[in-house]
């Protein structure tokens, strides 16, 4: 009698098992199994380091290949007891033992702990997931305390996790290495618009690795700029999930702030931070329209759009700026040799003062928060009032109730968002990153930056860009005190805040 074909599958859960005898002695078991069943194991599938908990049974590599296995033939599937296939009571059902019955109702499933084939419909079967799964969550449970107990000393220690490239960790800390100029690299090109499939090309082609890396990616490149390590913060609990590996916003994160030495500087960190604001505005930074978004018909006042009327012969020839309302257009060309003459020129004079322009700036926005925060605590404080004040009728009517305690909580969050804004500018006030990079930028000349350069540049320091169709044409053009865009966005936001307020109150 021909032996059924098998194939047997084998996990654990952590990296430190690696080198250790765990798959050997499930190997070992399943074999024995083998052998009592009339088994003939024809393929080892494993999934090494491969949390049970954290990832469902039918995600894993390892069990992606047993359901190509039976395609080609296998006709069981051997493993060694519950906690090896899953911690989860519903995953390997739904996801790998219903869809196999379905697709192959002949495939037999075995345990090296169950007599006969392996049900999962047997109560004492149920019991060992459910104990799989509790032993599971006892384990996250400790495990999440424990990082608790690392992270809220009074000098915060990295738990167990994977150190970032540019780092190497002694005792819980983190210590910049020789691969920190590598990603001192990544953010320099990212700040002036450079996107992350660009970048991970460019360390490619120039050969450059590190310890960790030796072909970059984008993802690669996106979760390095994301990082809020590189500045010398230790972030936890920062995604969604495990099966959803979307980030959090930054305020929904744990954020430890100055715990180890940072490798970029709170400006060349901002710049990426805005570079990314501006392409949700403003699309994409590689683009020959430099001055999309901020190139403004003088007559009415309206923005012109980038059209390119080139035939396909004539690839860019008749690339022009339009004004939808009075048809007006203007050729792209004249108009940026006219905006990059101008920059230029006032770029060599004015570059003595800039740094400086923009750090006075930054301490005028912080003055005008520093009014808005109090004015937000003045609101706050009213509506304290108003609630004692009101209180048997705000015990009685839940609707009044909620508008309080939402007006509350808007307000706690504001004051919030603008102390953390305050605290921002103060770091970028005392940060000499742009006065550097000016100087650096001084000794080249606008005309050999990229597209994307250009168009990052044009959009941090020009406030707008204006034409007159009746006046020959003429361009103005209206210079920003600083690149500070997000900044100088949100701190006008809050000025308009505080002056509707004042407006009402009279």
């Amino acid at each position: 009698m021909n032996k059924i074909k098998a194939i047997g599958y084998l996990r654990y859960s952590d990296k430190k098992q690696d080198g250790n005898h765990s798959l050997e002695i499930q190997k070992s078991q399943i074999q024995l199994l083998a052998e009592r069943e009339d088994l003939e194991i024809i393929e080892w599938r494993a999934d090494k380091a491969t949390s049970a908990f954290h990832n469902n049974a039918g995600k894993r590599k390892g069990i992606r290949m047993i359901f190509d296995d039976i395609a080609n033939g296998a006709g069981a599937v051997c493993f060694y007891e519950e906690s090896r296939a899953t911690r989860s009571i519903t995953d390997f059902f739904n996801e790998v033992y219903t869809p196999i019955k379905e697709r192959y109702p002949g495939t037999k499933i075995f345990s090296t702990q169950s007599d006969g084939e392996w049900d999962p419909n047997d109560p004492v079967t149920q019991a060992k997931l459910v104990f799989a799964a509790e032993e599971s969550e006892i384990k996250s449970i400790r495990t999440k305390d424990t990082h608790k107990n690392l992270l809220h000393r009074d000098s915060p220690k990295r738990p167990g996790s994977r150190t970032p490239i540019g780092y190497d960790m002694k005792d819980g800390v983190l210590f910049p290495n020789e691969d920190a100029k590598i990603v001192e690299l990544i953010f320099y090109l990212a700040s002036f618009g450079h996107s992350q499939q660009l970048i991970s090309e460019y360390l490619n082609k120039c050969g450059i690795t590190s310890k960790k890396v030796k072909y970059w990616n984008s993802s690669t490149i996106g979760y390095i700029l994301s990082n809020h390590v590189y500045v010398g913060n230790l972030a936890w609990n920062v995604r969604t999930s495990y099966e959803i590996s979307k980030p959090k916003a930054d305020e929904d994160i744990d954020l430890f702030k100055s715990v180890h030495e940072p490798i970029i500087g709170p400006t060349a960190y901002h710049l990426v931070k805005q570079v990314n604001a501006l392409k949700d505005k403003y699309g994409m930074m590689s683009t020959p329209y430099y001055l999309r978004g901020i190139f403004i018909c003088k007559r009415c006042n309206t923005q012109l759009v980038a059209k390119d009327n080139s035939p396909k012969e004539k690839k860019g020839k008749y690339m022009v700026y339009r004004c939808l309302k009075c048809k007006k257009s203007v050729p792209i060309t004249p108009v940026h040799e006219t905006v990059l003459g101008d920059l230029q020129r006032k770029w060599r004079t004015q570059l003595p003062t800039l740094a400086i322009t923009a750090k006075v700036q930054l301490k005028g926005w912080i003055k005008k928060l520093n009014k808005a925060k109090e004015q937000k605590k003045h609101l706050l404080e009213k509506v304290f009032y108003n609630k004692n004040v009101q209180g048997v009728d705000i015990a009685s009517n839940p609707l009044l109730k909620e508008a309080f305690t939402v007006a509350q909580e808007q307000l706690d969050n504001e004051i919030t968002y603008i102390s953390k804004t305050m605290a921002e500018i103060n770091s970028l006030i005392e940060d000499n990153y742009l006065e550097t990079l000016l100087k650096e930028l001084v000794q080249h000349s606008f005309y050999n930056f990229t597209d994307s350069e250009l168009r990052v540049f044009m959009l941090m320091y020009f406030d707008e860009v204006s034409i007159d169709f009746e006046s020959n044409n003429d361009i103005q053009i209206s210079y920003r005190l600083s690149p500070f865009v997000l900044l100088e966005n949100e701190t006008g936001h809050f000025t308009e805040q505080m002056k509707k307020v004042n407006d009402m109150t009279g």
